[in-house]
């Protein structure tokens, strides 16, 4: 099944204010993202693993949809903060790009201006010292413990 538009607004509209969907979508802010290995659906139909939660500012309600519709229709821009997610959690020695860095702030999944600084000072650094590299490290799985869900393995 691909994306239904119609599916998607008949979800949207009754949790907001305006029932115009072109206004209603700038109702909702962006207030966290997940990567899942597991399945689920966007509202819109589609299956999906990179869920973005959402927040309706004046109603307060919260849903997900998946990185397509919230930016074809809801027209908020994640392609690079899922990207560069990817390639953290793939590599815990990679660098963040601006993105992750601001999202990851934002959310408080950094600790303090120093670690702010620092990613920001090194994102497109080379060759990190050994002390750089290990703080880069904790720094990026602590990242993706609050982002990626790890499929559970039954014992």
């Amino acid at each position: 099944m691909g994306h239904n538009f119609e599916t998607l607004k008949a979800h949207i509209l009754p949790l907001s204010v305006s029932q115009n969907f072109d206004v209603a979508r700038t109702e909702w802010n962006l207030v966290a993202v997940e990567v899942s290995e597991e399945w689920a659906n966007c509202p819109c139909g589609q299956d999906i693993k990179e869920h973005c939660f959402i927040r309706n500012r004046l109603t307060e309600n919260e849903t997900y949809v998946g990185n397509i519709c919230i930016n074809r229709f809801m027209e908020i821009s994640t392609g690079n903060l899922f990207a560069g997610l990817k390639r953290i959690a793939n590599d815990d020695e990679a660098n963040a790009n601006a993105d992750v860095i601001e999202y990851a702030y934002k959310n408080g999944y950094l600790f303090g201006e120093n670690e702010y600084t620092f990613l920001k000072q090194t994102k497109l650094k080379k060759k990190p010292s050994s002390k750089q590299l290990e703080w880069k490290r904790k720094i990026n799985r602590r990242i993706i413990s609050h982002t990626v869900v790890r499929r559970r393995t039954v014992r």
